[in-house]
């Protein structure tokens, strides 16, 4: 029995070896669409690099747990010193920016974990392109066939930083959802493109009452070619004679404003991407509270979930199983109001109200002890715990 078939079982096994390439959106047709054509549509470039720079620029901290219930950080382990510096081919930032941006673009971000060290620990970790990573699923494990490289190698060795996946194994990107949408942002870029090239003129109609013929109306047709390019030329008026009538195709200035950023959608791209309009460029309905709130949604529904998501991933692949209860990776989301104190404390007040963080979650957060009765969660409605208040309406 070779390899593969001890990895993936006999080719005929009903289940044999499931091979599901990682999902690239070539380019193609005009309704296909890949990850270089998406960037080059404004709103999408938009989201995918604010996801990127939020996440990708938060700092990283190993994280030990403490009998008393509180955390530390723990500055000098294995762990740490990778995710400060991954590769020798890039800062950690740029690391992270690049996974996350291709597992919003493509479905599926890729580390490759190179080395290891003689107790285990990964001393090198590079970046992968998703094309070139194909994901096969075997037994008892999922394996990862890098092209370039030539290996398949084990998911212990794979950092995969997935978008939704139905089948807890592809990640599939906003944009397989959005085709139709980008394609009406790129016909609607060309349209105007080529509106504006033409000084906001278009097309038009020559008529006359006159019955012209088919001779006749070639040579008009030269005719008029020849005026209207020397008009163009020159600024010099077109003189129409012996009743002939020009009509144009009207399209106002308005309406190729229109054509450029209503087709954009703005709300139905970022809506995909879970990211406020306002962040994106589109203030038309904001207001201060407004932006405000959406800012809170933002972190709630796009942000913290890739974050725990990616914490869970690096605490599987990076920490020896003897470790794992105690030891884990901590993504600090306070990162985001790092200058400014008072914001935090409003953002803790908001979440502790709408019953999203306990008194320990937040004191956790600080690396403060937890203390006993501190995990109950509250709602709204005079401030009851959201359990007790389940229990009376029963």
């Amino acid at each position: 029995m070779g390899l593969l078939d001890s990895i993936f079982g006999t080719k005929n096994e009903a289940s044999g070896p499931t091979v599901l390439p990682v999902q690239v959106i070539t380019s193609g047709e005009s309704t296909a669409y890949d990850a270089d054509a998406a960037m080059r549509i404004t709103t999408v470039y938009s989201c995918v690099r604010l996801i990127a720079d939020t996440i990708g620029t938060l700092p990283i901290h190993v994280k030990r747990r403490m009998p008393d219930g509180s955390r530390v950080t723990v500055y000098d382990h294995p762990v740490a010193r990778i995710l400060a510096s991954p590769s020798p081919l890039y800062a950690r930032i740029d690391f992270m920016r690049s996974l996350i941006a291709s597992e919003e673009l493509c479905g599926n971000g890729f580390g490759y974990i190179v080395e290891r060290d003689g107790r285990g620990y990964p001393t090198r970790i590079d970046y992968l392109a998703p094309e070139d990573v194909q994901i096969m699923v075997g037994k008892e494990d999922v394996y990862y066939n890098i092209a370039s490289r030539k290996v398949i190698v084990p998911s212990r060795d794979i950092i995969h930083f997935k978008g939704y996946a139905p089948d807890a194994v592809e990640g599939k990107s906003p944009i397989s959802l959005l085709r139709d949408e980008m394609e009406n942002c790129a016909n609607a870029t060309k349209c105007s493109k080529e509106l504006y090239k033409r000084d906001l003129r278009t097309a038009g109609v020559f008529s006359t009452d006159h019955k012209l013929g088919k001779e006749g109306a070639e040579n008009l047709f030269k005719s008029l070619g020849k005026m209207v390019r020397r008009a163009k030329t020159s600024g010099a008026p077109i003189i129409l004679e012996e009743g002939l009538k020009y009509s144009p195709i009207q399209l106002s200035p308005e309406d190729a404003q229109f054509v450029a950023t209503k087709l954009q959608s703005i709300d139905q791209v970022a809506s995909a991407f879970r990211v406020p309009p306002h962040k994106v460029g589109d203030l038309t309905r904001g207001t201060y509270s407004n932006n405000e709130q959406g800012n809170i949604e933002f972190y709630i529904d796009c942000i913290r979930p890739k974050i725990e998501q990616l914490e869970e991933e690096l605490n599987r692949k990076l920490f020896l199983e003897s470790e794992k209860a105690e030891h884990y990776i901590d993504i600090d989301f306070r990162g985001l109001f790092r200058a400014d104190t008072a914001t935090r404390k409003d953002w803790y007040r908001e979440m502790f109200y709408i019953g999203v963080f306990s008194s320990n979650d937040i004191r956790a957060l600080e690396d403060l002890p937890v203390y006993e009765g501190g995990d109950k969660y509250y709602v709204p409605v005079n401030l009851q715990s959201a359990n007790n208040q389940s229990n009376n309406n029963e």
